[in-house]
């Protein structure tokens, strides 16, 4: 889409953007991508702080933050 916009504000075919380039460019740039935490790491749990507790505890916690114990090996 913006080698066809591109084509309709560059007049010269210089490769040079004028300032409604550069508007309509600035409007139709792509989407930042979302950083790729793992869900473990979005639940904010720590996994040091996990690894000496206690296997009860750690199930409790990790339930509590909605992650499934049973995927995670300690």
């Amino acid at each position: 889409m913006r080698e066809v916009i591109g084509s309709v504000y560059d007049y010269k075919y210089d490769g040079e953007q004028k300032r409604f380039g550069q508007v309509i460019g600035f409007l139709f740039r792509p989407e930042p991508e979302p950083e790729g935490k793992t869900e473990f790491e979005l639940s904010g749990l720590i996994a040091e702080e996990l690894e000496v507790m206690s296997r009860k505890e750690r199930r409790v916690l990790m339930k509590r933050a909605g992650l499934d114990p049973d995927q995670y090996d300690f």
